[in-house]
């Protein structure tokens, strides 16, 4: 008597050898059926089905014939990078702004709508319906890049970008209103992939990076992959003690990003006759003839430095790459605080500065789908709900997603 195998399992293995198709295609570029079988571990004759359906979801095309080898020319699979349509959300100084992407990197449409702080929701479908009343194509799948502490379970908390608190996720918002599955991820993390891919960080496999914002966040690449910690708080460098004081239970802002973040630094600048409401603050102080900018730009760098003394003595990166308002300083302060935490740090350090701006962002989502294409792959019969959001922003669906 043969035996059948139950549909689930059939389901399961079918996603999982569909994911390791879709990820050895968008790390190696072109390849042959024996290379991608080599690759993964599947035999020629088990993708076949897999490769079909790529195919016939527009996602992976023949290329004509490879090299030959002495025996029969090979027939050549790409992955189509413009087959996958991202919308990606962000919040930027007040605003959202989303965009539609594809995995080569080309923004397709772009709109930026005010964030307002009373009914965040209500901004957030304003900015899907406007992108969506201005794409050509509809999206394949979402990511909302959050400012904040991203758990585990996808769950955002102390994110005062956002304004007022919200009894949904924001990531189930976006999935409603879209109809797309949806990954909620840090920003900071975000920004640490992109400037990872193609950016500061593209050379080393371990570092940390310190943004300087509104608030001061970090994020941790180590061997590669974003390091989360158990909460997925991780990297919330903005908490840590200033001048002695501890952070308060509950507070949205922590000590060092309540003194020294971006919009500190504004007040503190205005405090000594320095408008910087309508200028970058920090090319504001570097501008000033004032001997009381130049002691307020110092005490800055000073706490920045010790951001990153922190992250050498806890993780010893090989790098640190500082983001945010940090970037702006002159050739001269990036010398200064470069040497302030080489100064404290108890291991030789490189310090640099990130290179690709917003680009970080859509770089950072592009890498986070590769690693986990099932948000753009077809579900199984058995879960044919539409709005499905992820759980975690770097983990396999859940076994009982993919039967």
């Amino acid at each position: 008597m043969s035996m059948v195998t139950p549909p689930a399992a059939n389901g399961a293995q079918g996603s999982k050898r569909l994911q390791s198709v879709v990820r050895a295609l968008l790390e190696h570029g072109t390849m042959s059926r024996t290379e991608l079988a080599a690759l993964t571990g599947y035999s020629q004759s088990s993708m076949t089905g897999s490769i079909r359906m790529l195919m016939r979801l527009g996602h992976v095309m023949e290329t004509g014939r490879g090299r030959s080898t002495g025996g029969r020319r090979r027939t050549m699979l790409e992955f189509d990078r413009r087959s996958v349509l991202l919308m990606l959300i962000s919040v930027d100084s007040g605003h959202l702004v989303a965009r539609q992407v594809d995995l080569s990197g080309t923004v397709h449409v772009q709109v930026r709508r005010r964030l307002d702080p009373e009914r965040p929701l209500a901004s957030v479908l304003n900015a899907i319906d406007a992108l969506q009343g201005a794409a050509e194509s509809p999206s394949t799948c979402a990511i909302i890049s959050l400012p904040g502490v991203v758990s585990a379970e996808g769950d955002v908390s102390l994110a005062p970008a956002l304004g007022q608190p919200t009894d949904r996720r924001l990531q189930d918002v976006v999935a409603e209103a879209s109809g797309l599955h949806t990954i909620g991820e840090n920003d900071v993390n975000l920004l640490a992939l992109g400037e990872a891919v193609g950016g500061a960080a593209q050379d080393v496999k371990d570092f940390g990076l310190i943004f300087v914002g509104d608030g001061i966040g970090g994020a941790l690449v180590l061997d590669g992959r974003v390091h989360r910690g158990v909460s997925g708080s991780a990297g919330e460098i903005g908490f840590l003690p200033w001048n002695g004081t501890p952070s308060s239970g509950g507070s949205a802002f922590g000590p060092l990003e309540s003194n020294w973040s971006v919009s500190a630094l504004r007040s503190k600048a205005e405090d000594i006759g320095i408008d910087a409401a309508e200028t970058n603050v920090v090319e504001a102080l570097e501008g000033s003839d004032m001997p009381e900018a130049r002691v307020l730009l110092d005490a800055a760098m000073d706490a920045w430095a010790y951001a990153g003394i922190v992250l050498t003595c806890v993780i010893n990166p090989g790098r640190v790459v500082f983001a945010g308002g940090a970037v702006h300083l002159s050739v001269s302060s990036r010398a200064a605080l470069s040497a302030k935490v080489l100064a404290g740090s108890p291991s030789p350090i490189e310090v640099c500065f990130a290179e690709l701006g917003d680009g970080a962002i859509v770089n950072g989502a592009i890498s986070h789908l590769q690693s986990a294409p099932w948000i753009f792959l077809p579900e199984d019969e058995e879960h044919p709900d539409p709005h499905r959001s992820t759980a975690g922003p770097d983990k396999e669906p859940p076994e009982e997603l993919l039967s």
